[in-house]
């Protein structure tokens, strides 16, 4: 076959594609039609899924516990936020405070010159309710 004669080439754009150009939708918006059409998104609100709902992520920004003044008085000052998943999955972020963290976070509350923390954990309990968690100082 010379070059002139050559067949006309096939499209082989996904037919995702195909339907974006011939209704004149995005591809996002044929996207998003065919997942909600199809059911992508599920119910996890039942006991089988209390795993998510387990996952808890410490956000401890700043903590520190240390001496303060002539008085030896202790002062305790902290930024800390820890975030949640909800019934369906959804997350938030919400201000927390030492005496709600568990040790593994905060491994000590004593007033000394060298008590001060900063990182993220995640802990966990898996579906056989196995506790984990991990630590990242930052």
């Amino acid at each position: 076959m010379g070059v002139s004669e050559r067949a006309p080439l096939q499209s082989k754009a996904p037919k995702i594609w195909e339907a974006s150009n011939q209704t004149g939708q995005t591809l996002g918006q044929v996207i998003l039609a065919q997942v909600v059409e199809d059911g992508a998104d599920i119910d996890i609100s039942g006991l089988e899924f209390d795993f998510v709902r387990s996952i808890r992520v410490w956000d401890v920004r700043h903590y520190s516990h240390r001496e303060r003044g002539r008085d030896d008085d202790c002062s305790e000052n902290y930024n800390m936020l820890l975030g949640t998943y909800g019934t369906q999955g959804d997350f938030r972020w919400q201000r927390t405070t030492p005496a709600a963290a568990p040790q593994w976070v905060l491994p000590s509350r004593r007033c000394s010159s060298s008590n001060w923390r900063r990182g993220v954990g995640v802990e966990w309990e898996d579906h056989e309710g196995s506790h984990g968690y991990e630590w990242v100082a930052y």
